[in-house]
């Protein structure tokens, strides 16, 4: 058999950037098949290309925040054609949202002052998978359920339903939605442990492998975010919590997600842990206009010390 080659690739965002902060930024950061490094700060996942071909990516950040640099390490069989590199440098940069504008955000870190001023030195972005289809599914598998039962089921569709590269059996891509969509549905809720989720995510499967549903049409920036959540909120399996952790994920900040969390956080923090409505506890991010998800995230980020 002959061995994997390696293809340099590298990613240079506007500053600031800090690559440390955006991928270890929230959860995505392990959940399948995405791997993390925390001595050598680095994120690995094999990745299947349009045509199927299948690749592991090492992603590194060497550069700083001011000078940053995102470099991949492709490695791969045969040879990789200028448009499957280019396929895997747009996949990394909308992981990590190389194009996405913060400065507003920043602005109002900087008038907020004290420990929101440190916002600016490149945070924001939360890391996010290659496709919608993968982001919804793993959103689907955040409800209702502790962060170890999450990490365990989106384990579990990687490993019986994605494909391994050639030489490396033990990593595997995330599963397509005709992989899953093949398989009958009461077969598929028995080959993995989703719980009430199997229907939803067999359904979103069917959906997006038949076309009725385009998934990458919901990152088209024209959509008013009242809109996209409508749009969301039509998916099987997915209500306003999981549409607020969706909206953040296709680049809009301006839905809080409302939940169990949310509220005993800002009733501890702001209200001496009084019970709370609703409207009262989204009043304290009102000031962040379109950036209220992002001001709610690293509010509860910078006391959260637990390992992802």
């Amino acid at each position: 058999m002959a061995k994997n080659q390696i293809t340099q690739l590298s990613i240079h965002p506007d500053a600031p950037f800090d690559f440390d902060y955006t991928a270890y930024s929230h959860g995505w950061v392990v959940l399948s098949p995405n791997v993390w490094n925390p001595e050598r700060r680095e994120l690995q996942r094999t990745e299947r290309l349009a045509g199927g071909k299948v690749v592991s990516l090492l992603i590194q950040g060497p550069g700083s925040v001011e000078k940053p640099e995102i470099r991949i390490e492709v490695s791969h069989s045969g040879k990789l054609s200028a448009g499957q590199e280019q396929e895997i440098l747009a996949a990394v940069a909308h992981m990590f949202r190389v194009d996405e504008n913060f400065a507003e955000f920043y602005k109002l870190c900087k008038k907020q002052g004290r420990r929101w001023k440190n916002l600016a030195r490149g945070l924001g972005r939360l890391l996010r998978s290659p496709s919608v289809f993968e982001d919804v599914v793993k959103t689907i598998c955040t409800t209702n359920i502790q962060w170890g039962g999450t990490k365990r089921m989106v384990a579990a569709l990687v490993e019986t339903f994605g494909t391994a590269q050639d030489g490396n059996p033990a990593f595997k891509t995330f599963p397509t939605p005709h992989a899953i969509a093949e398989v009958p549905p009461e077969r598929f809720g028995k080959m993995v442990s989703l719980g009430y989720r199997s229907d939803y995510i067999h359904l979103l499967a069917r959906r997006v492998s038949s076309g009725e549903l385009d998934l990458s049409a919901l990152l088209d920036p024209a959509i008013s975010t009242p809109e996209l959540k409508k749009k969301l909120l039509a998916i099987k399996g997915v209500g306003n919590y999981a549409a607020a952790t969706l909206l953040m994920l296709l680049g809009r900040y301006d839905e809080l997600p409302v939940d169990s969390v949310f509220r005993q956080f800002v009733s501890k923090k702001y209200f001496n842990g009084e019970r709370i409505s609703d409207p009262e506890a989204q009043a304290i991010y009102a000031g962040w206009g379109k950036w209220k998800y992002l001001a709610y995230w690293f509010d509860i980020w910078e006391g959260f010390d637990e390992k992802v």
